[in-house]
């Protein structure tokens, strides 16, 4: 009986909170059900079966990790907001008789509901919609879509005990709050105002220093192995700027403004400036939070999306040919013909066939030398290291039908993220004199898929190749053969089985047999890894829509709550300033002035963070062979301005809730 007393009570409490729970257990809902769909198809056999499904599960599996880790901060956040303005009423019921002891169990049966809830409609809606999920990826990865209903119960499991653990953790911190307290103290807990803040230049300058540092390292970093060496080091600087900069940076700002006479002495500005002042404190946290979710939103929405438009180019370089064969054998004499025979035995018509020979280094390129020396250091440089290729002429004459000429010492120089206009290059003991550098390269799966800053090095003949063969083992003391690659198009269209067999067969080491003691082969197929590039990238897009819907909610929310909470705590002071003579419309005015300053400052910032971080993004972002900035840069100025239409929409709705609890009409 006394156990449905609390039940009843805290349900009746539940309806009076309304404005405060509802939007709780809908975003809880929410996130319960991007858990369940998230598990599921990561655990999905039929989408582990298919080509290229085993890439999907990867990529959703990380994100479950980082949907655990955001569910804990983000309930955990947000809870935080009813709590503190539940407080008065926690004090009001021990002032009436309730001990603290039932005002937690109370607490208990109101969590117990939110949990109940929140699980169920989640793991209800989640179930829905995992059908629809798993239909809509079986077609972007292009696999046949089978009839049937899927119910994971291995989801159903964790989803329980991922949140009923969360909510233990909301309820253990809503007994902390009630009980640190008083009853005096919690009745009074809403009037408590924040101190005004001193303006902490030294925190303010290490937060514009931070800033400043990771958007000089996003824009200055060319190497695409660094900028991932460099990416998280330039997004813990630019997270710590942004905090320190809305804390510390923020009152600074106000405290510079209401020195400025001019502009502090006027109606709106003296009294929005004159609040926030007092409440940046609070204010700020969230605002940060809000700026960094947002950097997030778009980040993600920007890169997946972008790198699923240029699919389809990226598949266009990364493979010139249908077909690819990579044979590397001692020597480079490895012909055309022997490559071809192997081919031909398996009665395939080819057509664009294209073959050439070339050796591969890796060093540190110090202006014209590149040091091959392992014995001072090794390649610990990243950002001097480059791949050099190296290229006889006459495969280079036949593929590019040219018929340019070499002397022996001269080499024709072609480079790739990178920018070589010496005179001449130096590679171990050998100088070579550059006669021509080239602004076209024949194609070839090499300069498509290497993400490192590349030379292509045309040599006199095979025999200068080899020589330098020869220097590049004895300073790297292993054996790294030289490579023949032979590319072509079928001119017959073939089945996913015929392409399998076909691979056998050019995978097989014996086919290809020399004298020489050394044989190995690699075979591409552009249709085959079009399915694997297809699960990949549509793994990359599920999981940044799935965090992105994360994101955007958190987002919401927590500019809801903001809007609650100050709007409660506003209300007095402008009934106040109305009895002493304010008029309604400066009140507005500077309601108005507020609010828009705090709402939109942290679009504002995200959108400079967005701007700043693309340069490197696009490194990044080279290292999956996408190579179209453009593309990126047109997809990221299409999700800010969605993303900018949104936010105003929950700045419209959740102002007129602000609106509505001053009264300020």
């Amino acid at each position: 009986m006394r156990n449905f007393f609390y039940f009843r009570l805290a349900l009746d409490n539940f309806k009076k909170n309304a404005r405060m729970q509802i939007p709780f257990l809908l975003s809880s809902s929410l996130t319960v059900m991007i858990f369940y769909l998230v598990f599921s198809l990561s655990t999905n056999e039929g989408i582990g079966g298919l080509m290229g499904g085993n890439y999907v599960q990867q990529l959703l599996g990380f994100g479950i990790g980082v949907i655990i880790i955001f569910s804990i901060i983000f309930l955990f956040y947000t809870y935080s907001f009813l709590i503190k303005r539940r407080k008065r009423e926690f004090g009001l019921f021990n002032i009436l008789g309730m001990e603290k002891k039932h005002i937690a169990r109370m607490l208990f049966h109101e969590i117990f509901i939110s949990f109940s809830l929140s699980l169920v409609l989640g793991i209800l809606v989640g179930i829905l919609f995992d059908k629809l999920m798993y239909m809509l990826l079986l077609r972007m990865i292009q696999a046949d879509v089978h009839f049937g209903f899927y119910i994971s119960t291995s989801g159903i499991l964790c989803s329980f005990i991922l949140f009923f653990a969360i909510y233990i953790l909301i309820y253990v911190f809503s007994l902390v709050q009630v009980h640190i307290a008083n009853p005096i103290e919690l009745l009074n807990s809403d009037k408590v105002g924040e101190k005004e803040p001193r303006a902490k230049w030294i925190l303010a300058l290490i937060g514009l220093v931070c800033l400043i540092t990771g958007y000089y390292m996003a824009v200055t970093i060319t190497n695409p192995l660094m900028a991932f060496t460099m990416f998280f080091v330039a997004v813990i600087l630019v997270v710590i700027g942004t905090y320190l900069l809305f804390t510390a940076g923020s009152v600074t700002l106000l405290k510079l403004l209401k020195k400025n006479k001019r502009y502090y002495y006027k109606t709106n500005h003296f009294i929005s400036i004159s609040n926030m002042i007092y409440r940046m404190k609070q204010n700020a946290v969230g605002l940060a939070n809000i700026c960094i979710l947002s950097t997030m939103v778009l980040v993600m929405l920007s890169t997946t999306l972008s790198l699923w438009n240029g699919m389809q180019d990226i598949l266009n370089q990364r493979y010139p040919r249908e077909i690819i064969v990579s044979l590397r054998d001692y020597d480079l004499y490895t012909t055309k013909d022997r490559l071809m025979q192997v081919v031909k035995d398996q009665d395939i018509q080819v057509k664009d066939e294209m073959f050439y020979r070339y050796s591969s280094m890796s060093g540190l390129l110090h202006e014209n030398t590149v040091d091959l020396g392992l014995d001072q250091g090794g390649l610990s440089d990243v950002n001097d290291a480059i791949t050099i290729y190296m290229i006889p002429l006459e495969d280079y004459n036949e593929v590019m039908h040219t018929q340019d000429t070499l002397d022996s010492g001269q080499v024709m120089i072609y480079s790739l993220r990178i920018d070589y206009d010496q005179p001449e290059i130096r590679i171990g003991d050998q100088s070579f004199q550059v006669k021509k550098k080239l602004n076209q390269f024949m194609d070839n799966q090499e300069a498509a898929s290497t993400v490192s800053p590349s030379l292509f090095i045309v040599m006199d003949s095979v025999d200068t190749v080899l020589k330098m063969q020869e220097i590049q083992e004895q300073s790297y003391e292993v054996i790294n053969r030289p490579t023949s690659v032979f590319a072509f198009d079928s001119k017959d269209s073939r089945s996913q089985k015929e392409i399998a067999s076909l691979f056998n067969v050019l995978n097989n080491t014996e086919n290809f047999e020399s004298e020489k003691d050394y044989t190995w082969v690699y075979t591409e197929c552009r249709d085959t890894d079009q399915i694997n590039m297809l699960g990949l990238y549509a793994g990359f897009l599920f999981l940044g829509i799935f965090l992105s819907i994360l994101f955007v909610i958190a987002t919401v929310l927590i500019m809801y709550y903001k809007q609650i909470t100050e709007g409660y705590q506003d209300k007095e002071r402008f009934e106040i300033m109305e009895k002493v003579g304010l008029e309604k419309k400066d009140i507005r005015r500077s309601i108005n002035s507020q609010v828009l300053t705090v709402f939109f400052l942290p679009l504002i910032v995200a959108g400079i963070h967005i701007a700043f971080a693309l340069p490197l993004i696009d490194k990044l972002m080279g290292l999956l062979y996408f190579d179209n900035i453009k593309l990126f840069i047109l997809t990221t100025a299409i999700c800010f301005g969605v993303f900018a239409l949104i936010y105003c929409v929950v700045y419209v709705l959740t102002s007129k809730v602000y609106y509505r609890i001053v009264r300020a009409r």
